[in-house]
């Protein structure tokens, strides 16, 4: 099973990346091609929407996913139903001097829609880019918000 582990120094601080990343409306406001609906609360901590993935040239995915803090400025996520049969992980936001440590985990399958329009190895490599992506993305809005 594939996974990726990236973490990113950023310059600014922890409590503004961990409000940055636990905000499901402002962190998919980031991304043109992520959207999020159905957005729910069942708890303090917990969240539970319906996000849908967009790449030109690629077959959009669509799942239901639930994130919940397990931990300080720890949010574990995992998709339940959808286009993903595998999508599991979770963001950490650490202090870093002056600033913060960004780190993402996760585990994933190449879903079926996406493995049937590109040889496996290129859809990782894709994969691996988008998640990529995501981390300089909030990287980016968290530094120029503390800016």
């Amino acid at each position: 099973m594939p996974s990726f582990n990236l973490s990113l120094p950023v310059e600014a601080s922890t409590a503004d990346v961990w409000a940055l990343i636990s905000d499901m409306p402002r962190f998919a406001g980031l991304f043109p091609y992520i959207a999020v609906a159905d957005l729910q609360s069942p708890a303090p901590g917990r969240w539970s929407f319906r996000r849908q993935l967009s790449i030109p040239n690629l077959a959009p995915l669509c799942w239901r996913e639930e994130d919940r803090v397990t931990g300080e400025r720890e949010l574990s996520f995992r998709a339940v139903e959808g286009d993903l049969s595998c999508f599991t992980g979770r963001w950490l936001v650490t202090g870093n001097g002056g600033g913060a440590m960004l780190d993402l985990a996760l585990e994933y399958e190449v879903p079926e829609s996406i493995s049937a329009q590109v040889p496996e190895g290129l859809a990782r490599y894709v994969m691996s880019e988008l998640f990529k992506a995501v981390c300089c993305r909030v990287k980016e809005a968290a530094e120029e918000e503390a800016g």
